[in-house]
């Protein structure tokens, strides 16, 4: 499970830099990869399960471990309201290019690189 937070962090999180980062900004990266990974979890509950099958063993298994660390990193509440604030972006790109869209995006880009939240 590990692995696939970590390929997800890098996938979500990714940004092409030049000059070294800072602990800093490696750390706000991470944290902006996780709370994508908790935004787009919830996405895929909401939105997708009409399209497709979705593994909820996966699912589950990267919220376990993803909110842990995401609190741990900035705290309970800071987690929360990152959490929140993710969701609302999250809402307005899935009304922008619509449900199905965002679900085929989604399941393309998780079911990459041995992740398989998508079952078909």
């Amino acid at each position: 499970m590990k692995r696939v937070l970590v390929a997800l962090t890098m996938l979500i999180g990714a940004q092409t830099c030049l000059a070294a980062q800072t602990k800093d900004e490696e750390q706000a990266e991470m944290v902006q990869g996780l709370v994508r990974i908790v935004g787009a979890q919830a996405g895929i509950t909401l939105y997708c399960r009409k399209a497709y099958a979705i593994d909820d063993k996966v699912s589950e298994g990267l919220l376990r471990t993803v909110r842990p660390t995401l609190d741990k990193a900035i705290g309970h509440r800071q987690a929360l309201a990152a959490i929140d604030e993710e969701g609302q972006r999250l809402s307005k790109e899935i009304a922008e290019i619509g449900a199905e869209r965002w679900c085929a995006d989604q399941r393309e880009l998780l079911n990459t690189d041995g992740i398989r939240v998508f079952l078909d």
